[in-house]
């Protein structure tokens, strides 16, 4: 198993020492894994996150790269978490690759959760003091703390919101604790969540998410954070799905908090809100996702986690050059004369054919795992870094062997248990000078808040008055071009309005209000007869009533089928008449004495005589002048 990688650049352009590849190393005392399991239970940022903070400030403060040039590659998707809240701690904008399912882990959300929590029972205590910390109250510890001790002397045990109602009523023994101050705080606070549970008897769940958000403008205290908008989607989304939930016949603030713990006791989540992404922000995305991507920087993070050997922990190993490989499984008698130790033991013996599908599917996951992280390596433009850790003291004892053709031994390369150990191998066997990177140890000494610094920000607000501040020069010339658009629309509204072709259809609908004489007096015409009212009898038969627009439709299709070979007869327009689609009701209807004496009049002669120049249905248009507009139109007549 080998892997030759050969890299042709730009040979015009010369090499910068500050650009060579960095393998970062947090420096652990002991490198077992009880540490990070206590540090992802309690939140704490990971030394090697730390170490990636410290870098990206650095880059961004000192050196101006803009967080849109970073890139943080990860093998897999498993401590995407405890980066994400890692950036967001320090206000490092982040774009994600959508694959995360995190929404009730926000930390806007859990306040949230909390405070709901509390108005539907206040007695529990962890969601109680939750909500006291959280920046709508903002009670620190050592308020909290002497409420804590207002305890009334006739209970042995009381929670915390027993000893609230103490304090704010005075009748603890250490009820000199509180001070002025902070009675004024305490009592402001149960004023409050007394409300909010009076308001949740009479209101909808997504109302009273509403005036939580309004009374204590928590809504828009996240806005204001880093990566703000995403925040505040969260609490939009949890406001309509409160919503949703009361719309699917579940109602109450009860069934809703038991719906939400039972997802986190499941270990699930809800799917995260969809928000567009900021443009200056880094990339967190798998290796595999980064294929044909490129960025200045780059991070790989994690090169100590573990490679996944489950496939070859399975009983069964298949190949497609050695077939089936399967564990002998022996039950073997141990003649022991004790009661506690069992008469017979399993023993899984591997056959011949598991051994070698064993090596072989090793060989085939290493090689691929060697492509994944040439992928990786090769996604940086200007600077490379490697980030892992692992005791200082203990990696620099170890020895690894060459095979004296710049190679690391096929041993070694199959002993790694992950990116981090060939990387190392490869630093600790081969000359320092023959190498393209260098290795930082870091300790808990230069991670502290301090060393690793702060952002700055780049955009300060200039002392100008806000109503100079309000629009840029661009969005007042846009406004202004607007406007005159807007003022020259005015002056030719009655041609924007004039439609560029009418049919015989709008302008009979345009007359319409002309036409409609009923009630007028029409000068030389005598006055209409007064109308009487008559009530008939409603017509409760089946007969379908024959419309005026049926009738007209087939008269025009009986003109279409009549013979104008010879002149017209009462005969020839029955006989057209049984040709026309319609039902015998409308054919009734139908007046032929009146259509044969059309073709007496001088217009019906007219087209009798000229039946070389007669064409049916054929549409022609004419251009006609708007008097209002001054704008010609096309009228599109048939």
């Amino acid at each position: 198993m080998t892997v030759c990688i050969n890299l042709f650049g730009n040979t015009d352009i010369q090499s910068n020492p500050e650009n060579k590849a960095e393998v970062l190393l947090y420096d652990k005392d002991d490198d077992s894994d009880s540490d990070d399991e206590e540090e992802f239970a309690t939140n704490k940022l990971t030394g090697e996150m730390r170490m990636v903070l410290k870098e990206i400030i650095h880059l961004h403060n000192d050196k101006g790269v803009p967080f849109k040039d970073m890139a943080l590659l990860t093998a897999s998707r498993s401590r995407n978490d405890q980066v994400l809240l890692a950036l967001s701690e320090y206000g490092i904008p982040v774009k994600t690759d959508g694959a995360q399912a995190n929404y009730l882990q926000s930390l806007e959300v859990q306040v949230m959760l909390d405070t709901l929590r509390v108005i539907h029972n206040p007695l529990q205590d962890f969601a109680l003091v939750a909500l006291m910390k959280s920046p709508m109250f903002s009670f620190d510890e050592d308020e909290l703390a002497r409420l804590a001790l207002q305890k009334s002397e006739e209970k042995p045990q009381e929670n915390f919101y027993e000893k609230l109602v103490n304090a704010q009523a005075q009748t603890s023994f250490q009820k000199d604790l509180i001070k002025t101050k902070l009675h004024k705080k305490l009592d402001f606070f149960m004023e409050t969540v007394q409300a909010w549970r009076l308001y949740s008897k009479t209101h909808s769940l997504y109302d009273l998410i509403w005036k939580i958000y309004s009374d204590r403008f928590y809504y828009d205290y996240v806005g204001a954070l880093p990566n703000g908008q995403a925040r505040q989607a969260n609490l939009y989304a949890l406001a309509l799905r409160a919503d949703q939930f009361e719309k699917s016949n579940f109602k109450g603030l009860s069934r809703f908090i038991r719906m939400i713990d039972q997802v986190l006791e499941a270990q699930h989540d809800l799917a995260n809100v969809a928000v567009a992404p900021p443009k200056d922000a880094v990339e967190l995305m798998s290796i595999h996702k980064s294929k044909g991507l490129e960025f200045p920087y780059v991070f790989i993070l994690n090169i100590d986690q573990q490679f996944n050997k489950q496939d070859s922990m399975s009983e069964v190993i298949l190949s497609r050059k050695n077939g089936l490989g399967l564990k002998y499984v022996a039950r073997v008698a141990t003649d022991a004369k004790e009661e506690y130790v069992p008469s017979t033991i399993k023993l899984s013996i591997p056959s011949l054919t598991y051994t070698q599908n064993e090596e072989e599917l090793q060989l085939a996951s290493y090689s691929e795992l060697m492509r994944l992280l040439y992928v990786a390596m090769t996604r940086a433009e200007k600077k490379l870094y490697l980030v892992g850790k692992g005791s200082r003291e203990k990696l620099e004892s170890k020895e690894y062997p060459t095979n004296g053709q710049g190679l690391l031994t096929r041993e070694t390369r199959l002993d790694a248990s992950n990116f981090q150990d060939w990387i190392w191998a490869i630093y600790q066997a081969f000359s320092k000078e023959d190498l393209h990177f260098t290795v930082r140890f870091e300790g808990e000494e230069d991670l502290t808040k301090e060393a690793i610094g702060e952002l700055e920000n780049k955009s300060h607000l200039q002392d100008q008055s806000q109503a100079d501040n309000r629009q840029s020069d661009a969005i007042k010339e846009a406004l202004q071009m607007l406007k005159e658009v807007e003022v020259y629309n005015e002056i030719h509204r009655a041609a924007i309005n004039l439609p560029s072709v009418q049919t015989p259809s709008q302008i009979k609908k345009f007359y319409e209000p002309v036409m409609d004489m009923e009630g007028v007096v029409v000068a030389g015409q005598s006055q209409l007869k007064e109308s009487t009212v008559q009530f008939k009898l409603p017509d409760f038969s089946k007969t379908k009533k024959v419309t005026g627009a049926e009738i007209g439709s087939a008269t025009h299709e009986l003109m279409q089928r009549i013979n104008l070979a010879k002149k017209p007869t009462l005969e020839t327009l029955t006989e057209a008449l049984e040709q026309v689609q319609v039902s015998s009701d409308v054919k009734s209807k139908i007046n032929l004495e009146k259509i044969l004496s059309f073709f007496d009049t001088d217009l019906g002669q007219e087209i009798l005589a000229n039946q070389d120049k007669l064409y049916r249905e054929q549409p022609f248009s004419m251009l006609k002048r708007d008097e209002k507009s001054q704008e010609t139109l096309l009228s599109v007549e048939s």
